[in-house]
Formats: C-alpha cells, structure tokens, sequence
C-alpha cells in the first residue's frame, strides 16, 4: 500500500519547516548591498546640499556618516568648503577644515591651497597661515631651495663661461644689480625647480608666456650642458631644445 506523502498543510510538518533556523550567511550579502546603498544615497544627499548651500544640513549628513564609519568623497568636501565660503561664514569653513582634516584628503596640496583662499578671502589671514604651516612640506622651503640651487648653478656656468649680457635688464640699477636680475628670471628659477625635484637625466619642460630674452637664451644653453639635461622651453614664439649647450632655433630666438 502507498502512503501518501506529508504535506505542507500538516501541523506536525508546518511546526518543523518554520521552526528551522535559517542559516545566518544568507543575510550577510544583503546587510553588505544595503550599507553599500546608504553610503551612495547618502553621498548623493550630501551633494545636493551642498550645491544648494544647506550648510548646516551638509555638515549633519558628515557627521551621521562619521557615526556610521562612512567617509565623505573629495568631491563632496569640496563641495562643501565652496557651500560655506559662499555663506562667507568662517566658522563653517572651519567646521568643514576639521572635516577635511579627518579625512583621506588631510595633507593635500589642492586642499590645503583651496583652504588658504577661502580663508584669505574670508580675511582671516591667520587660519590661512596656520593651513601653510602645517603642511608636510612648506612651499617658502621648495622657493628658497630654487633661489639657492640658482646661485650654485650660475657660479657652474661662469666657470663654464658664461658672462650675463646686463643689456636685457632695463632698469637703472647698477651692473651687480643687473645680472643679480638677469639670474633670478622665472625660466631659470623653474629649471633649478625641475633640478630638485627630478631624477638625473630627465628631460625639463619650461613654458612661459612672453618671449625669453637673450640672455636667458645664452644662460640655458650653458645650463644644459652642465648639468647633462635637455631643457626644451616654450616661449611665446616657438619651442626651444636645449642640448649639449645648442638651441634647436639655431640661435634665431
């Protein structure tokens, strides 16, 4: 004789399938996908409050997500820091540097100088200070460093032969003054720049937008020589290769 098989109706058979406990692993993609959905939804959030410049609404959602272990995207902090220089309220751009501050962008070089301008233009010029003295490496350090690196390469290049052409400098100095110019010309002080912060043997690449003088043209000719660099420099007539102290222009600058 066939018996017939327990269906789901069964009291017995009802107690036992829903009385079985559901294994916990199931669940662990779905929690995973909506956190994943909330961080979205709340970034996008962020954003629109920013761009409607609800400052105090913004800061709200970043400290919700600080809550929740969520960090805010860099686009969505700058965002923020233009929501409250736009209030011209310092003391929200203040709140949104400390945000800045916990954040993976602490020590960025385009966040570090967009805080200084508003803070600048804010007219606290102490917070602006503060921002550039806590940078991990100061921009008045690398400035100097060139001014140095200009003053030992030009003693290289008179050694190698170079005497400054003081015609080009204008002014109604005396002659030290003149070449002390002619030396600290902004092509060059971004050359000895590029000699710091390049390996050996790398090519430089000068851009400027009026024409370089003649004595620049000399200089780096010499410049190239020493320290073994081609340094290919764009004026606002044509590009100029510096190799082995000769320009590509054939000396028509």
């Amino acid at each position: 004789m066939i018996l017939p098989s327990p269906s789901l109706t069964s009291p017995s058979v009802n107690k036992n399938f829903f009385s079985a406990p559901l294994p916990v692993r199931s669940f662990k993609p779905s929690i995973i996908a909506c956190a994943s959905c909330n961080h979205g939804s709340q970034s996008s959030t962020l954003e629109s409050l920013c761009k409607e410049g609800k400052v105090d609404e913004a800061f709200q959602i970043i400290d919700q997500m600080d809550r929740q272990g969520l960090a805010a995207k860099p686009v969505n902090l700058v965002l923020l820091l233009q929501a409250c220089a736009e209030a011209r309220s310092l003391l929200s751009v203040r709140k949104a540097h400390q945000c800045i501050e916990r954040s993976s962008c602490r020590g960025s070089r385009p966040f570090i100088y967009k805080l200084a301008e508003v803070y600048c233009k804010l007219g606290s010029m102490e917070d602006a200070r503060k921002v550039f003295d806590e940078m991990p490496v100061k921009p008045v350090v690398k400035r100097r460093e060139a001014y140095v690196k200009v003053r030992k390469l030009h003693e290289r290049m008179r050694a190698a032969g170079y005497v400054p052409d003081t015609r080009y400098v204008l002014h109604d100095i005396d002659e030290k003054e003149k070449e002390r110019a002619l030396m600290y010309h902004s092509e060059r002080l971004a050359i000895a720049h590029g000699l710091i912060n390049t390996p050996p043997g790398t090519t430089l690449r000068i851009m400027k937008n009026l024409r370089i003088c003649g004595d620049c043209h000399n200089a780096i000719k010499i410049m190239s020589k020493v320290v073994e660099r081609e340094i290919i420099v764009r004026d606002n007539k044509r590009f100029h290769h510096f190799r082995d102290g000769v320009c590509s222009c054939g000396d028509y600058w």
